[in-house]
């Protein structure tokens, strides 16, 4: 991180990376893998390597065949308007949970991701590796949330996921603005509590035992954002 780069590996990701262009990045890959995928590498320079070495760089516990050392891209500051939705991330730390989400986000065509200074870095290899390459499409931006929250356009709402929140499915809330997400083990921040427009649970299952507390995040998040594109596509 200390050069600004940050690795991302495998078969999945790496030829993401090469059709998309993104991040700038050096290729290092074993002859089996360069011989196996010449179509995608008509232009572009790889480095040879043998397995050893590849796992000499890689963080994964087996190595992949093919790694990709990118730069990471200058941040940009999204602008929050009203009709659109976005995700507001509350201290997310567990690089599965951030890698996750940014997946989800993809899938569902949330408008952009704004993350709090305490996060968990997008380019930490667990997170990168979590993404499944949707970090090419969107990634969280890092930034003071409440002065942020606080120059909003007042028309967008923030609501947040919280157990003491509406019901998710017969609250009559809008599926647009800005949805707050927090960690299960710490909850939402204090210093948010009072930028919110309202609040949101999903509520237990009729035949729940009851013994379960909360959700994880990035499960909260799927389902969230699933009620969300639903009530979209019929307004």
């Amino acid at each position: 991180m200390q050069e600004n780069l940050f690795i991302a590996e495998g078969s999945k990701i790496v030829p993401e990376i090469i059709s998309s262009g993104f991040g700038s990045p050096q290729f290092i890959g074993t002859e089996k893998w360069i011989a196996s995928n010449q179509q995608i590498l008509q232009g572009i320079q790889i480095e040879v390597a043998e397995e050893m070495e590849l796992e000499k760089i890689s963080t994964l516990s087996t190595a992949p065949e093919v790694i990709a050392i990118c730069k990471i891209p200058a941040q940009v500051n999204p602008v929050c308007e009203p009709g659109k939705l976005y995700l507001i991330l509350d201290a997310i730390r567990d690089p599965g949970n951030m890698g996750t989400i940014i997946r989800l986000a993809d899938w569902f065509g949330v408008d952009a991701i704004i993350a709090s200074e305490d996060c968990v870095e997008w380019s930490n290899p667990k997170v990168i590796q979590s993404t499944m390459g949707a970090f090419i499409r969107i990634r969280p931006t890092y930034t003071d949330l409440k002065g942020f929250i606080e120059s909003f356009n007042p028309q967008i709402p923030i609501l947040a996921a919280d157990l003491e929140g509406e019901n998710l499915y017969s609250s009559s809330f809008i599926p647009e603005g800005c949805l707050i997400l927090s960690s299960e083990s710490h909850g939402l921040s204090t210093y948010l509590e009072s930028l919110i427009s309202r609040k949101l649970h999903i509520p237990r299952g009729l035949n729940s035992s009851g013994k379960t507390e909360s959700l994880n995040v990035a499960t909260a998040a799927a389902i969230l954002l699933g009620e969300f594109t639903r009530r979209r596509a019929q307004s």
